[in-house]
């Protein structure tokens, strides 16, 4: 996967100092294939059936990349936690990697603007997630079933798609807050390559794909489809 250089260092080297570098390889690496292939299955899932509508191919979407980034984390990250939504009703999916919390989440409506910031209770943001009161970088993330994580120590997986053009944007980032807004620390923001991943399963590439009657429905979810032959090195007692 290609990252677009915006400085001498590489813009994704704040990554790996923080979750360390085999944790940055795995998002780096995994993160955009997965959103690619949970496209493809939901939008499969939605053209067998006249009664769904894009909420329903939203929600299709959604677990299909927790299942499948969940499994792709457990085999790559054996000391990482995974908590998916099927292990407590009403839990986001989050990964834990020593003190940090990885939190993919949708990032819908300002896709295209990275610096706006999105209202706390917005339904496509961390809504009301965000509690405390304190001043930004005091909050915390706080889920049932899940430890309370300083809102300094999380890691966002953000992106924007839909089901006539597929992936669109998908970057990582840290937020802070200001005020009643979400904003993303402009020295750790990394774009991810979008295109990356994106043909192995027979997605199409026409322009609405959504609309195409005769598309074979994806493979069996297969870790070697997304590797594409990469070395990935076994995981070792201090990894993840």
């Amino acid at each position: 996967m290609s990252i677009p250089a915006t400085s001498e260092a590489a813009p994704g080297d704040w990554l790996g100092t923080l979750l360390g570098p085999r944790t940055a390889r795995v998002l780096t690496t995994y993160a955009v294939p997965c959103l690619h292939y949970a496209h493809w299955q939901a939008l499969w899932r939605f053209r067998l059936a006249d009664w769904t509508n894009d909420t329903t191919y939203g929600t299709d979407r959604y677990h299909c990349l927790c299942e499948t980034f969940g499994r792709i984390v457990k085999d790559r990250l054996p000391r990482a936690k995974v908590h998916l939504p099927t292990d407590r009703l009403g839990t986001p999916f989050t990964v834990v990697t020593g003190n940090w919390l990885i939190y993919p989440w949708r990032y819908g409506r300002t896709r295209d603007d990275r610096h706006q910031g999105l209202a706390v209770t917005d339904e496509t943001g961390i809504r009301s997630r965000i509690v405390g009161g304190g001043p930004p970088g005091q909050q915390m993330l706080d889920y049932e079933g899940l430890p309370s994580v300083p809102l300094s120590n999380v890691v966002v997986l953000g992106w924007a798609g839909n089901r006539h053009e597929g992936l669109v944007r998908a970057f990582l980032a840290t937020p802070h807050l200001h005020g009643d807004l979400v904003y993303w620390n402009e020295d750790r923001f990394v774009e991810l390559d979008v295109e990356a991943g994106r043909h192995p399963y027979g997605l199409p590439s026409g322009p609405s794909p959504a609309e195409e009657p005769d598309v074979p429905p994806p493979p069996e979810f297969d870790l070697s489809l997304i590797d594409g032959g990469v070395d990935f090195p076994e995981a070792t007692g201090t990894d993840g």
